[in-house]
């Protein structure tokens, strides 16, 4: 057996193994969340992210329960502040703070 002949079969593995992962990570993993998750959702406090294709993603370590407006009290009442709306002016002060090295109000 030649070393052209190697190469080409090393060559051909890798393309199908990269196929393979692509067509397992990209397609038949999310069908699979998907279907297994049919119906799942209907649990009032799932304590997970989803992506916005509706896959489950990684846990959410804390819950509140309450009211946003009971929630975002609370915080007030703790001395927090409702997080800014990201606009492309805050989204410039914070790149600022960042680079500059000072804090974001």
């Amino acid at each position: 057996m030649g070393q052209r002949s190697v190469r080409r079969r090393i060559m051909i593995w890798a393309a199908t193994l990269l196929a393979a992962y692509l067509a397992l990570a990209y397609f038949a993993a999310p069908e699979f969340w998907t279907f297994r998750d049919r119906g799942f959702r209907t649990h009032r406090f799932e304590m997970l992210t989803h992506t916005p294709q509706g896959i489950p993603g990684d846990p959410i370590n804390v819950g509140l329960v309450g009211t946003q407006k009971e929630v975002v009290h609370a915080f007030a009442v703790a001395g927090w502040d409702t997080a800014d709306a990201v606009t492309l002016k805050t989204a410039i002060e914070i790149g600022e703070s960042v680079l500059f090295d000072h804090p974001y109000p």
